[in-house]
């Protein structure tokens, strides 16, 4: 019993209490972001309709078209939790689902900093702070989850438990069926079989597998990749992934933009983090094993492109720094008793401040989603005004499936990319030189965007067109019926 309160008053439960809770309060804030509503009625459909759907059954402009439901599981069990449980059921798989990535993390740091318990609390809270911004209720946030299981696994191979490798084949079936990033999975076992032929040199070392290890990293992800094929859209959820070599989609979607260190997040989160990422490791004189260093420099250049790639750069981080810092603050992990007795009273101030927020989980889920991010009065004008061919603004598109409003283009770009249609959508947007022909083309009878942009200033001084709605975040024109003679 003393031992247990021992190590619940120690200095790195402190740290691991405090951010988990800190994050779960985060996680209390309005619901904002755009691909969240159709994630959910997607699982909503699944569930009220007994199948996955591979072919589109939300919007009018592509409606039948294929659609790779990668990440059906996660949605399924979404939409199961707000069902039962309303806005507390996707609290509790968001907070989660990152509490159980802080807690990976850390038996990570633990086995690779020799047992620095303080250290690896620290740099597993840091594993998931640089990146909070990428932290949203979309299944991206179960692929964290799966790659930090995968470094903890290849950190036990490396130490002899060839057993844990019976996991990979389940898991990856289970990563494929919940998102399109199952792949990332069988890509670093079969790089850590890589990286150990490779010599050691300069500060790098070379990292040394137990007799028997490299025949079993190659055939437990094979296994792993073939069992993965048992889901709703069999290769497609693992060719999905191709769709990151689209130039129209890159080039248009903000996650797929390289990272903007001029913005505020990059500059004064994401870019101190990294700095002080590489100060510690230039300072270090300890020899760095090359698997830490492939891994950080491959997510680093992946993330430098493709900015939705940095949660898994920041994950990366976390054996790095366990193991260049694992001589830090030694002295910390064994405590004086009354240094246990403020860190237990510390903890249990911040469970008590926690606990008196916890009335704002009640209520619907509606009742949580951001009136500012989310157009919900045009979807209410739409709602009791149904109109024929509605264009709406992409970032509309999510909520409108959410509302079982038909879209002409969402957040499922993928679906969009084919006739060319999500290229129209940009020129309508935007307002090129052919947006009136498209107007004619699709038939449009209603667009719905935010007040400002340049179709509905157009629009709003053309004759034939009237705006019927005017909200705090979005207008609504409709084409005006021509009178019969």
């Amino acid at each position: 019993m003393k031992r247990i309160i021992s190590r619940i008053a120690s200095i790195e439960w402190m740290i691991l209490t405090i951010w988990i809770l800190a994050f779960a309060y985060y996680a209390m804030n309005p619901i904002s972001d755009p691909d969240t509503p159709w994630h959910l009625a997607t699982g909503r459909y699944i569930l009220f309709h007994h199948y996955v759907p591979t072919h589109d059954v939300f919007s009018w402009s592509m409606r039948g078209t294929p659609w790779v439901t990668q990440e059906w599981m996660f949605e399924v069990v979404f939409a199961w939790l707000v069902l039962h449980f309303k806005y507390f059921g996707a609290w509790l798989l968001y907070a989660g689902l990152h509490t159980l990535t802080i807690i990976v993390l850390y038996r990570l740091a633990v086995h690779v900093s020799d047992n620095n318990r303080v250290i690896s609390a620290v740099v597993a809270g840091g594993g998931t702070l640089a990146a909070l911004d990428f932290w949203t209720l979309r299944p991206q946030i179960f692929s964290y989850l799966m790659f930090a299981v995968f470094l903890l696994i290849l950190q036990k191979v490396r130490e002899g438990q060839f057993l844990v490798l019976w996991a990979v084949p389940p898991l990856i079936m289970l990563w494929a069926n919940t998102h399109g990033s199952s792949t990332i999975g069988i890509f670093v076992c079969l790089l850590e079989v890589l990286v150990s032929f490779i010599p050691s040199f300069g500060r790098f070392r070379r990292v040394p597998l137990p007799r028997g290890a490299r025949w079993r990293l190659v055939v437990a992800p094979l296994a792993g990749a073939l069992l993965g094929l048992v889901n709703p859209n069999g290769i497609k959820a693992y060719t999905y992934a191709l769709l990151g070599t689209n130039q129209t989609l890159v080039n248009n979607i903000m996650e797929w933009h390289s990272p903007n260190f001029h913005s505020f997040d990059f500059k004064y989160g994401v870019l101190p983090f990294l700095i002080a990422v590489f100060l510690i490791v230039l300072a270090s004189k300890r020899p760095i094993p090359m698997r830490e260093v492939l891994f950080f420099g491959g997510s680093f250049a992946v993330t430098l492109v493709y900015q939705r790639f940095l949660p898994y750069l920041t994950i990366t981080t976390v054996p790095l720094l366990a193991y260049v810092m694992s001589d830090w603050i030694r002295s910390l992990n064994s405590l004086r008793r009354w240094m246990m007795v403020s860190n237990a009273v510390i903890i249990a101030a911040a469970l008590g401040l926690f606990v008196t927020q916890v009335p704002r989980l009640g209520g619907s889920f509606n009742k949580h989603m951001s009136t500012s991010a989310y157009p919900v009065g045009a979807a209410n004008y739409l709602l009791s005004h149904p109109q024929y061919h509605l264009l709406n603004a992409y970032n509309f598109g999510g909520y409108f499936i959410y509302r079982g409003i038909p879209t002409f283009v969402d957040g499922r770009t993928g679906i969009f990319l084919h006739k060319n249609l999500f290229s129209n959508y940009l020129a309508l947007q935007n307002l090129w030189w052919n947006a009136p022909q498209l107007l004619q083309k699709y038939k449009i009878g209603a667009v719905v965007f935010p007040s400002g942009n340049q179709l509905i200033t157009y629009l709003s001084n053309e004759p034939n067109w009237k705006i019927v709605y005017t909200g705090s975040n979005a207008e609504i024109l409709v084409k005006k019926q021509k009178s019969s003679s």
